[in-house]
């Protein structure tokens, strides 16, 4: 079989994000498969995997914008900003205009500071890691964009505070949702941590088209997600890389000559006279067919000079 695939999967909660590469590398045979971007175990929702050379994609995918459903429980914040972590401050609930107005206040460009636990290296060592040992870990606020977050329904008690809100939000790469809860909290005067969260859409990738996606729970419940089988539906709908997706990624399609191809596979210096079709803009880069055989990306820049972003190599067919 062509291991070379992008596989969009339904992450199950429980399971960490490199837990659930395996179900992909036993359904296409292959130990080469990442992902595109971290989602913590209690969370679920949508993980772009890449499998063989389409791994080389990583970055393309990774730089793409996301959204998110999340769950955030007000009144408590936990020192993991997530269900599994101990309650480290407390704080009366917040009203319903406090909260919508402290949503308001965060879309846009924000500086945003990363969680204590989290993956960010500091002094060469896991934020988290050193978080556990007990030592005091403040991470430096660091730009992000929130493009929309909306309060897609609150649930308030008995004195109208908010208890808990469901929020939609698309944001830019780099956006820790568990800190945009917290924020979301102290802006409205109380303290907060979420408690169920679900990635719905990477780039033009969404959760509707995973693999696995019809066994998630409804959002928010406390269902299980379904343990049913599902290498056989990873088979037959993992992604092939053809013009069409190019063009869903933001990629210009380019053409090159048959006799040409075996030129471009081995690396050998590019030349304007080896393609049938370029029209991509200068720098941008550009996905490269030789009829439905992808070879490639490639760039040119404004001084007309050739680049290679990768080689796809044998097997991308």
């Amino acid at each position: 079989m062509d291991h070379d695939r992008i596989v969009p999967l339904a992450k199950r909660a429980g399971l960490s994000s490199f837990t659930s590469l395996w179900e992909v590398k036993r359904a296409l045979g292959t130990r080469k498969v990442g992902h595109t971007g971290t989602l913590d175990s209690f969370a679920d929702g949508l993980l772009v995997v890449l499998a063989g050379r389409m791994t080389r994609f990583a970055p393309f995918i990774t730089d793409m914008d996301k959204e998110y459903l999340a769950l955030v429980r007000f009144g408590a914040e936990t020192d993991t900003l997530d269900p599994e972590g101990a309650v480290v401050a407390e704080a009366p609930l917040p009203s319903r205009d406090a909260v919508e107005a402290a949503v308001r206040s965060l879309v846009g460009p924000i500086m945003q500071a990363p969680p204590a636990y989290s993956a960010i290296h500091v002094d060469g060592k896991r934020a988290s890691d050193r978080a556990r040992r007990g030592e005091a870990v403040e991470l430096p606020p660091r730009p992000v964009t929130i493009y929309e977050m909306d309060v897609e329904r609150a649930e308030t008690n008995v004195d109208a505070g908010v208890s808990t809100c469901a929020l939609r939000v698309r944001c830019s790469k780099g956006t820790y949702i568990r800190s945009l809860a917290r924020d979301v909290a102290l802006k409205a005067g109380s303290r907060a941590h979420l408690v169920a969260l679900r990635r719905t859409k990477v780039g033009p990738f969404t959760l509707d088209e995973a693999v696995g996606s019809e066994l998630l729970p409804p959002f928010g419940s406390e269902l299980k997600t379904s343990d049913a089988p599902i290498e056989d539906a990873i088979r037959e709908r993992a992604l092939r890389l053809d013009r069409s997706l190019a063009l869903r990624l933001g990629l210009s399609v380019a053409e090159i000559a048959a006799a040409r191809a075996e030129g471009f596979l081995s690396g050998r210096q590019i030349q304007g006279d080896w393609f049938d079709r370029w029209d991509a803009p200068s720098g941008a880069d550009a996905a490269v067919f030789a009829g439905d055989r992808f070879l490639g990306i490639a760039a040119r820049s404004a001084q007309g000079r050739w680049a290679y972003g990768f080689v796809a190599g044998e097997g991308s067919q």
